[in-house]
């Protein structure tokens, strides 16, 4: 089973060599989760602020499929 994952701004320099066009493809065995996706690429949970799954909204216990899109955002700024 693979997932694309989809990193945005900070993020990214938790996972060394990310491409941010491309993403990347996550192979995981059976269902996982984002928490799960979170932790096998050693994204910090506290800089986690919103969670995509498909393009909608999802919560980190969120069950993921293969073929799923995941992406996470950290902390937003600005007014």
């Amino acid at each position: 089973m693979s997932v694309l994952v989809k990193l945005s701004t900070s993020l990214r320099e938790h996972v060394p060599g990310y491409d941010p066009i491309n993403g990347l493809q996550v192979a995981v065995n059976g269902t996982s989760t984002p928490l799960a996706l979170a932790q096998s690429l050693n994204l910090p949970e506290d800089e986690i602020t919103i969670i995509m799954v498909n393009g909608l909204h999802a919560a980190l216990d969120t069950p993921v499929h293969d073929g799923d899109r995941v992406a996470f955002f950290p902390p937003v700024g600005g007014g």
